[in-house]
């Protein structure tokens, strides 16, 4: 993506920061063409009205009808491609022009609410001296819970579909983007950054494991962990199924609030 075209891309995707945060984030570190590429509309008075990325996901951000038939019908879409993501409106708009390119889903998740916290709203115990970054001596335990959380959410093993699953977790975790708190020793609560631009944070990975659960640690590790990612962001968001509604109740308590809807189409 030429200098001029991503300038023209960030100015787009800023205006809605908690839909758009994971395109901003690949555009902004100059990530975007390494894992895939993105696709500008421009309208007729050459102002862009819509960006599209294709890659491992496809995340079209637009609301212009246009557009979405623009990015549906003539993007690069590729076999590797395992969801489409983003915006409600902008999901199901290029479904509607794209589904005769892809196989028929393996799930849909239609509403996926969006929330967003910034300083002011979070509530609940803030100190605890159990809440901190990830280390490599927690990679293969960190590791585990992750993919149990995923099959559970998506189903399958995500080890057995992706060889370098615990080397992207290790790379997560050198980053410094993986959080946890421990209750005498053991792992209560995650959660990980997954993309951050200039203006949010997205947290994602949202887990305690089954026993430790029904005793408040996910409501003091979480806002915990945001009491300390606030220090970094102005503001941090996430998205979650509409069904999940201990998790619901979980961001509700910290102090999240809506902020929009997301969809996911799994293929």
């Amino acid at each position: 993506m030429s200098r001029a075209n991503a300038a023209a891309a960030i100015a787009y995707l800023a205006r809605a920061p908690y839909d758009n945060v994971y395109v901003q984030w690949l555009i902004e570190t100059g990530q975007v063409d390494r894992f895939g590429s993105a696709m500008l509309w421009r309208d007729r008075s050459n102002a862009v009205g819509g960006v599209c990325y294709y890659g491992a996901q496809i995340v079209p951000s637009a609301s212009d009808d246009e557009a979405l038939a623009a990015f549906g019908a003539g993007g690069p879409h590729s076999s590797r491609t395992s969801m489409i993501v983003g915006s409600r409106r902008a999901v199901e708009g290029f479904w509607e022009h794209a589904r005769a390119a892809f196989p028929t889903p393996r799930a849909v998740r239609s509403s996926q609410p969006v929330y967003a916290i910034e300083r002011a709203m979070l509530r609940g115990d803030r100190t605890d001296a159990t809440v901190g970054r990830a280390t490599r001596v927690e990679l293969d335990e960190i590791a585990e819970n992750s993919a149990v959380m995923i099959a559970g959410e998506i189903g399958g093993d995500p080890r057995a579909t992706n060889p370098d699953f615990r080397g992207r977790t290790a790379r997560v975790i050198d980053a410094g983007w993986w959080w946890r708190y421990r209750v005498g020793g053991k792992l209560a609560f995650m959660c990980n950054v997954g993309s951050a631009s200039t203006a949010t944070a997205q947290l994602q990975g949202v887990w305690s494991p089954p026993d430790m659960r029904g005793r408040g640690f996910g409501s003091r590790g979480l806002a915990a962990i945001c009491d300390h990612l606030l220090d970094e962001y102005p503001t941090l968001c996430l998205y979650v199924n509409d069904f999940n509604a201990p998790a619901i109740a979980l961001y509700d308590r910290v102090g999240f609030e809506r902020a929009g809807e997301f969809s996911t189409i799994l293929l």
